[in-house]
Parts: C-alpha cells; sequence; structure tokens
C-alpha cells in the first residue's frame, strides 16, 4: 500500500502556503492555553446593584476587576487574582471585597454560557453565593 502525497512541485507557491496555514490552525486548536476562555468578558451582578466585574487571563489564571472607578475616582478594584482552574467550567482563588477590605476564599463556576456563580467563603461553612449574568458585547468590543 503507498500513501499519495501531493508533489511540492505541482503545488505551487499558493497551495504550499495553504497547507502551511492549515497545519499552524491544528497546531493552535491543540493548544487550550492559547484559545480564551468562555468565561472572559463582562458580567452584571444579580439584583438592582448594577455592579460589573471583567474577567480576564493573568498569566495563564483567571483575574477579575471591577469596571467602574470607586467612589472616590480610584481606579477599579482587582477583586480575584490568579485563580486556578480546578474543573472543566471552574476556578478557584482569593476574593478580595473591597466594601469591607476581606478577603475570602471563592469559587467560580461557569454555569451557563451567559451565567456564573461566584462564592465567597469566610470558612468551609459561612459561605455566600451570587449569579452573574454575562453583558453582551457591543459594536465596538466585538471589532477587535
Amino acid at each position: 500500500m503507498s500513501l499519495n502525497y501531493p508533489d511540492r512541485a505541482k503545488m505551487g507557491f499558493f497551495g504550499m502556503k495553504k497547507s502551511m496555514v492549515v497545519a499552524l490552525l491544528a497546531l493552535l486548536n491543540c493548544n487550550p492555553g492559547l484559545a480564551a476562555e468562555a468565561i472572559h468578558g463582562v458580567w452584571l451582578r444579580s439584583g438592582a446593584s448594577g455592579e460589573k466585574l471583567e474577567f480576564y487571563d493573568c498569566d495563564g489564571a483567571l483575574c477579575a476587576r471591577g469596571v467602574a472607578p470607586a467612589p472616590d475616582g480610584s481606579p477599579p478594584a482587582v477583586v480575584l487574582r490568579h485563580a486556578g482552574k480546578t474543573a472543566p467550567n471552574q476556578w478557584k482563588g482569593d476574593l478580595f471585597n473591597p466594601q469591607n477590605g476581606k478577603t475570602y476564599s471563592g469559587t467560580i463556576t461557569l454555569d451557563k454560557p451567559n451565567q456564573l456563580t461566584l462564592a465567597g467563603c469566610l470558612i468551609a461553612f459561612l459561605c455566600r453565593s451570587e449569579i452573574w449574568t454575562r453583558v453582551p458585547k457591543g459594536p465596538a468590543e466585538g471589532a477587535h
């Protein structure tokens, strides 16, 4: 049995270039670290507060910061730093509450494509959970 390989002389420049692009795309798809996490983006806290957090990549981990400046005009607080992925749609890390200055053990779970649960625990049995909803990207944001 013989394998038929394309004759490079007959492929020409554009055929070889296309083959290289296909190979590169296949390689990128094999490396999950290069793909953006589904959780990245801006999320809105359920309820009347209107508070938003932006979840983003920070050196391969998950981080989150407020979207609006603090009441005193200082930049938004980083509320989640370097959370590690513990399951396909779950991360664990320290959650900082800028309202009281305390840090809690946190778990972030992507429940659905447009819903996540953020849970913070003072100790193992003293926990509080919140539901957050994805903020749709506007036309200008999707143009990157």
